[in-house]
Order: C-alpha cells, then structure tokens, then sequence
C-alpha cells in the first residue's frame, strides 16, 4: 500500500506513504468543512471567508463540537507518519507526539491556565504572521473536557490506521 523504503544510489530513505497522506488530507478536508457549514465566521477568519453556517442547517450537528480536535490529531498523525515512509514505529511516535501537541493546546485554554500562560508569551509574537493569534487563542479559547477525549481518539485511530496501511516489512502481530 504505498510505503516503505527504496534505494536509490546506495543510500535508504522512506517514501511516502501515499494511501496514509490522502486519507490525512480527506479528514482535514472534513474538518475545515465543519468551520465552513457549521461554525460561525468569526470564530476562524481566513475559513470565514467562505461561510455557509448561516444559510445552511448544521450538517454534523452535537459531533461537529469536537470533530474538529479529532481531525487535526489524526490527519497530522498521519501525514507525519506518511511522509517519514508510513512505519509502525514513526507512525506511533507521530501519534504520540501530535497527541501531546493537541492536549497542551486543548489544557491552554483552561481559563486558570490560559491567564498564565498569556502572561509568558513574549511580545514579538504579535510581529509573527502565525504567532500573532496566540495570546487570544488561549485568552479567548474554551477548555473543553470532550475534546481531550477527541484528541485521544483521533491519535488511537490514527495509529490502528498506520498499523494497517504500514509497509509489509514493518507490519508486526
């Protein structure tokens, strides 16, 4: 299933998993979905451009709160896993790695949390094109224990994923 290593001038490298990376890009193509159907547009600006959440009914419903945190876990999970060639191995440490990534974002958002960490940040954020957002992420976010739990899944779908689409040689029980 598209994946594992092929040499090339004496040298391994991985190769992209292929099946892994469309199926990453598919989810996320359904969780910014979920911005632009049922989410209000001021709640992400550059998605808000095209936003249908007010002549629409709501397509994913009670889901579509926590759809989101489940999406970008998995897919960049898997797009990780995908590009360092799809192995079981990377693919956990992907998982593991972008599963604490979500959760530090998700506990951040804790309003004892946030008003600390707002605090740190230090003021050239707010020069960056990326960074500039940060403060009124955690400040303005909203703690939501369903969504660690979103988080965990996504990770744990992700990585039962991996393990079925890894290369034949790395596949395991």
């Amino acid at each position: 299933m598209g994946g594992g290593l092929k040499k090339h001038d004496a040298q391994v490298r991985p190769v992209t998993n292929r099946a892994q990376a469309a199926v990453a890009l598919l989810v996320l193509v359904v969780g910014t979905l979920v911005y632009v159907l049922d989410r209000p547009a001021e709640q992400l600006p550059l998605v808000g451009i095209i936003n249908l959440s007010e002549v629409l009914p709501a397509l994913f419903g009670p889901v579509g709160h926590s759809l989101p945190t489940f999406t970008h876990v998995f897919a960049f999970s898997l797009l990780t896993a995908a590009w360092f060639g799809g192995g079981q191995r990377v693919g956990l440490t992907a998982c593991l790695v972008w599963f604490g990534v979500d959760s530090a974002f998700e506990v951040g958002q804790h309003p004892q949390i946030a008003e600390r960490l707002v605090q740190f940040m230090p003021g050239w954020f707010g020069q960056l094109p990326v960074l500039h957002q940060t403060d009124s992420f955690f400040s303005s976010g909203t703690f939501d224990p369903g969504d660690l739990i979103s988080i965990a899944l996504g990770a744990a779908v992700a990585y039962l994923l991996i393990r079925r689409t890894a290369p034949k040689d790395d596949r395991r029980g």
